[in-house]
């Protein structure tokens, strides 16, 4: 029985995989590389008590770091913060909640840019669960943002252009460590806004 507080062993070679894999690829890692870094003998095969191969970890992580990214679900539909707030500052901690997610997943992007084209299965479960889930989400919560204006608006397509831009913006500061324009987060959010805004306020039809 693992003590209270501290990782099980299963929970540390998810973690330590997904951790690897990231910084690594599923290819540049080997079961004795994940086995020493959980804490375990490199070599011994204890992995495979937990799960039957390296595909299966690769599975379990995928599958745990969509169900620990659930906070900005969780953030857009919060009834007690975001409607209390500006336009502009609802986009604006948006963005920035959008940005904390891709850091908090940050080995599951790396992965699923890299690897996952190889795993047909897993590949579907990330764009299913995560990506479509992910872009369902904004255009909803788009859509309620126009303070009662009747506006014509493609809000899925408006969801698609801010998550890939708030997404490129992410990947480029995690491939260079910053933005090799030279970008900052806060400037890059207020630009971003200062775009959107009129976008969502639109034109009332006649």
């Amino acid at each position: 029985m693992a003590e209270t507080g501290k990782q099980s062993t299963k929970e540390r070679l998810v973690a330590e995989s997904m951790r690897l894999f990231g910084s690594r690829g599923y290819a540049g890692t080997s079961i004795s590389d994940i086995e020493a870094a959980a804490g375990l003998s490199a070599g011994s095969g204890s992995l495979y008590r937990h799960f039957s191969s390296k595909e299966d970890l690769l599975a379990a992580g995928i599958r745990r770091q969509i169900a620990d990214g659930r906070s900005l679900l969780a953030f857009l539909g919060d009834p007690q913060t975001l409607p209390r707030l500006s336009l502009r500052e609802r986009l604006t901690a948006v963005a920035t909640a959008g940005l904390r997610r891709l850091e908090q997943e940050a080995d599951f992007n790396r992965i699923l840019v890299r690897d996952l084209k190889h795993f047909p299965e897993l590949l579907a479960i990330a764009k299913d669960d995560e990506v479509a889930r992910i872009h369902t989400a904004v255009a909803t919560w788009l859509s309620t943002q126009s303070d009662g204006q009747r506006i014509t608006q493609e809000w899925d397509a408006l969801a698609a252009v801010i998550i890939g831009s708030i997404s490129n913006f992410w990947l480029l500061v995690d491939v260079f460590g910053r933005h090799p324009a030279g970008i900052s987060e806060d400037r890059y959010i207020a630009a971003l806004v200062d775009m959107l805004v009129p976008s969502i306020e639109g034109m009332p039809e006649s």
